[in-house]
């Protein structure tokens, strides 16, 4: 009788369980969910600042609240003299409708630092119609498909925005008579936003987070996430910190208006080129951004308090991109500036960052406010 061979076992898969995560975290992600899903640009804010105010008010803080929707969470300190800002900025790059088209389509142009190419073909959008409604349908380029162009055309076709197109689904099959009433009728009008879908992924085994809308939601996470540390624990800081949350930074109109005459310091909070990184997990403390250097004490402050929190960070020098310090600057502060950052892949696409990052950046501006 032949032997039989016993069947081999199964080759055994490794089980990865995600980390616990830390309370500042866990709000971290909470604000980064609710923040993502809510259409906004520059100059299109309010929505994000109602979010924010409601939370901080919530948690029992007064908020301050301008014409441009810049918002200012004020948290007393033992030092009353030294009043220092850590700011992130609300607004981020998008897309507004330029044009309605007669066969239903809609020409888009950017808002901010948004390119043809970070939007994509066959990306999934919205625009947003004037009862309020999102009217969703692709982005796409008039040079496509490939079938059409053929492959010469279709690599060297320009990359314009005057090239680049919203189908809203709902005029699928309009015809060049009857397109543009359509989306008359549907409420679509120049000067509307027109939101990507933001395609947010976050995992919480490795740690990671992606999506579009990273710049600047990161840095507002960061502050609801210390502004719920510090309410929940009572926390009086060494000085007075002003929690700023401002307009336009990315359309560079000294966005920080809100800066006042009694703050001495102001710390930007915000993103920056993941790939320069030697690791993504640390954060990082700016040295300079493009040729405006930050001021050295501020900036070494801000390196101590890292090193007390035990927070990875790399020390960076960036060749383009403003953040709020110089924004601050072009909107008259007179006081010391220093960045810090969660670094990001893909800036302006989509993007990609680490729970780590984020994380070192809270910790070192608790460490910094309160010493400890």
């Amino acid at each position: 009788m032949a032997k039989t061979t016993a069947a081999k076992a199964a080759p055994k898969t490794s089980k990865t369980t995600k980390k616990p995560l830390s309370p500042a975290m866990k709000a971290a992600l909470l604000h980064t969910r609710a923040l993502l899903g809510i259409p906004s640009a520059t100059n299109r804010i309010t929505d994000v600042a109602d979010y924010v105010e409601k939370h901080a008010k919530k948690l029992g803080y007064k908020v301050e609240r301008q014409w441009d929707d810049t918002l200012r969470v004020t948290v007393a300190g033992k030092d009353t003299k030294r009043v220092v800002g850590y700011g992130a900025h609300l607004d981020r790059i998008g897309l507004m409708v330029d044009e309605l088209c007669e066969d239903g389509t809609v020409r888009i142009s950017s808002i901010g630092g948004l390119y043809p190419g970070h939007v994509m073909d066959g990306v999934t959008a919205s625009v947003l119609t004037k009862s309020g409604a999102l009217l969703e349908g692709v982005v796409f380029h008039t040079d496509t498909p490939i079938h059409k162009m053929g492959l010469e055309g279709f690599e060297k076709r320009p990359q314009k925005w005057k090239h680049v197109r919203l189908r809203p689904d709902a005029c699928i099959g309009c015809t060049k008579k009857n397109g543009k009433d359509k989306l008359k009728e549907l409420g679509v009008q120049v000067g509307q936003l027109v939101w990507l879908d933001p395609m947010l992924r976050i995992d919480e085994v490795n740690g990671t987070m992606r999506g579009r809308w990273m710049d600047n939601t990161l840095g507002c996470v960061v502050l609801l996430a210390l502004l719920e540390r510090w309410a929940a624990a009572k926390t009086k800081p060494q000085f007075t910190v002003d929690v700023l949350f401002s307009a336009a930074e990315e359309a560079g109109l000294g966005g920080t208006s809100v800066i006042r005459s009694d703050m001495t310091d102001f710390v930007a909070v915000d993103t920056s080129v993941g790939e320069e990184m030697e690791d993504m997990n640390n954060c990082a403390i700016k040295q300079k951004a493009g040729r405006y250097p930050y001021t050295q004490s501020l900036v070494r402050e801000l390196e101590v308090a890292a090193d007390k929190a035990k927070v990875g960070f790399e020390r960076k020098c960036f060749e383009g991109g403003g953040t709020d310090a110089e924004q601050a600057k072009g909107a008259g502060f007179k006081g010391r500036v220093a960045c810090i950052v969660a670094p990001v892949f893909n800036l302006h696409s989509i993007e990609a960052a680490t729970f780590g990052a984020v994380e070192g950046v809270i910790e070192t501006l608790h460490a910094h406010a309160t010493g400890r």
